[in-house]
């Protein structure tokens, strides 16, 4: 006999909440690193530069990447406690 499956529209919201704080800090902390990664690519001119800039930018790809995949989340269970509360409204 298969088992049900039960979605806790609680709990969905409670990790979308960490979700979306998780999203703010890291934006608020990201926004200072990338500026201060300006303020030394402004000011850095020799070899070590030249190795090091191109594996921090694979980092900022990285962090972009990252973002967009908590962005994707954060629809996803928002969408998914959409239908949870409008399956209970049915009923």
């Amino acid at each position: 006999m298969a088992g049900s499956t039960k979605f806790s529209t609680e709990d969905a919201e409670d990790l979308l909440q960490q979700l979306q704080q998780f999203k703010d800090v890291l934006n608020d902390e990201w926004s200072r690193v990338l500026n201060q990664w300006s303020n030394l690519k402004s000011v850095w001119h020799d070899r070590q530069f030249d190795r090091f800039e191109p594996i921090f930018e694979e980092f900022i790809s990285n962090y972009r990447e990252t973002e967009e995949e908590n962005e994707k989340y954060i629809r996803l269970i928002q969408e998914e406690i959409k239908i949870s509360e409008e399956r209970l409204r049915n009923f």
